[in-house]
């Protein structure tokens, strides 16, 4: 079994990459993944495999940044901050699909994310979000029409 801190080093950065894509700023990304492992430490139940504790901070991520989007003292910042596109080559673009990416409804963001950021595989976000499989491979393609169309304008999208 593994150490808090191992756990913490494991996933803080992805699961920060996770709300900074709800939120779009730092500071309440922070606080969502924060609360997240203060939750995960209270969590008296053990975890059946790795697979399982991850899919439980992620959804946990999930959860919370929705919690804290419905405050009504929330918004969400501009995205020159993200360090995510620092080193792309056209910085413009990944900027723009970024933009797109977050202002998409939550549940295509999420696959969007899981699958082209994160390399998680269909089945992986299936058991992650408790979905079926044909509902990500769904959600993957509805939100992949809705960036196309939001991108139109760029070459080779």
């Amino acid at each position: 079994m593994k150490s808090f801190d191992e756990v913490y080093e494991q996933y803080a950065d992805m699961l920060f990459k996770i709300a900074f894509m709800y939120f779009g700023n730092t500071a309440d990304s922070e606080d969502a993944v924060q609360e997240v492992f203060i939750s995960y430490f209270r969590h008296s139940s053990p975890f059946k495999s790795e697979t399982h504790e991850k899919a439980w901070l992620i959804r946990a991520t999930q959860n919370r940044c929705r919690n804290m989007l419905k405050s009504p003292s929330r918004r969400a910042c501009a995205l020159e901050n993200l360090s995510l596109a620092q080193e792309e080559p056209d910085r413009e673009l990944h900027l723009d699909t970024l933009g797109k990416v977050v202002a998409l409804p939550s549940s295509y963001k999420t696959v969007i994310l899981l699958y082209y950021y994160y390399g998680c595989s269909v089945a992986e976000i299936a058991q992650t979000l408790k979905i079926s499989q044909s509902a990500v491979k769904m959600r993957l393609k509805r939100g992949r029409a809705l960036l196309k169309k939001e991108l139109e304008g760029y070459e080779n999208v």
